[in-house]
């Protein structure tokens, strides 16, 4: 029998005094994530557990690192933060990968977002903890280049051709959304490089694609005929064709999720700088099938050569946006198939019981 709990967290933290004080940016952040959660049709379950969850981060924010921004907060601080809903918060491993996944949701949406000047998610640099079978919050934010190829496959097979164009040079590029939005159709053909969009901080250049992508637009173009506007993504209403807004992108990406959960057999939440996050860690692992070596082997990039690629100006930005693969290294050095710490026991606990303020 688990220690009973007299009090919910939520109880236990959360007072009208408190929430007033929290950082106004920290405030506006939760609501701007809210908002697109809420365009996206997400239950009103999940809307309402992750802004439950996310004011009891704020507050615990508000008191222990002096009401700072939660995008100024670096990997120890989600560390203690984990720490603090585990050990004296005394919620069940359960809970506190429930509360670690909407940190993370919150901080991939803050990444994905140009309105917010945020690199580095390093919320998701804190493993979850293992004593139940849940799902890693790793699943949220990659997806293997063998899952690439399924979901392009299948959205080819359901004749969105602008879908999977997306999909495939979101992929390639590791672009954000924005700067794949600004993608325009004219040249696409001519090069394996787009036209220069402009990123984040004002850095200007061209998205890059393979040959494949490159079919497989030529397809999308011929299907979608002549037209006048210089957008690679449009609209149909009706026989008429309109340009979108970026937003639109987002709409796109949920049905890739869709497929991705189908694949996978489970539900499955990615964003668009997921794209990012894999294609990073497809091509410092050597995973993509079609970039080979002179010998047939998959081409495997360094790290520097992934920074210059994902135009950051730091090779630990790039690194941050990969796995941590140190402990599969320590297990290659010494022979171990596996950590014995990582794979214990499933302890079944019994979930708590809290009476939480209703969304508003």
């Amino acid at each position: 029998m688990g220690q009973k709990r007299s009090r919910g967290v939520y109880n236990r933290t959360y007072t009208p005094e408190l929430w007033k004080q929290v950082n106004k940016e920290n405030k506006e952040l939760l609501d701007d994530f809210i908002a697109e959660y809420t365009q996206q049709k997400k239950s009103k379950g999940t809307i309402s557990g992750y802004f439950q969850d996310l004011r009891i981060v704020f507050i615990y924010i508000l008191q222990k690192y002096d009401n700072r921004s939660i995008l100024e907060l670096k990997k120890k601080d989600f560390r203690n933060i984990s720490l603090w809903l585990s050990d004296e918060s005394n919620l069940s491993a359960n809970r506190v990968n429930r509360m670690k996944s909407a940190m993370n949701s919150l901080l991939t949406f803050a990444e994905d977002d140009d309105d917010y000047d945020y690199d580095i998610n390093y919320s998701k640099k804190v493993k979850g903890l293992p004593r139940e079978k849940v799902k890693t919050d790793e699943d949220n934010f990659f997806f293997t280049y063998k899952e690439f190829i399924q979901v392009r496959d299948k959205l080819i097979e359901e004749g969105d051709l602008q879908c999977a164009v997306m999909w495939s040079i979101g992929f390639d590029s590791a672009g954000r959304r924005n700067e794949v939005y600004q993608i325009k159709k004219a040249g696409l053909l001519d090069s394996n490089k787009t036209n220069i969009v402009r990123g984040k901080r004002g850095k200007l250049f061209p998205l890059v694609y393979l040959d494949d992508t490159r079919a497989l637009i030529r397809q999308y173009l011929k299907e979608r005929g002549e037209d006048d506007i210089e957008s690679l993504w449009i609209k149909f209403t009706g026989e008429a064709k309109q340009s979108v807004k970026s937003e639109a992108l987002y709409n796109r990406i949920l049905k890739c999720s869709k497929i991705l959960s189908e694949i996978r057999g489970e539900d499955t939440e990615i964003f668009f700088h997921t794209l990012r996050h894999s294609r990073i860690e497809c091509l410092l692992n050597g995973e993509d099938d079609r970039i080979k070596n002179p010998d047939g082997t998959n081409k495997k990039f360094s790290l520097e050569e992934v920074m210059v690629f994902a135009h950051h100006s730091d090779p630990s930005t790039t690194k941050s946006y990969a796995k941590d693969h140190s402990e599969d290294q320590i297990d290659d050095m010494f022979g171990f198939s596996s950590s014995p710490f990582l794979s214990p026991e499933t302890e079944i606990v019994e979930p708590e019981t809290v009476q939480e303020e209703p969304l508003k």
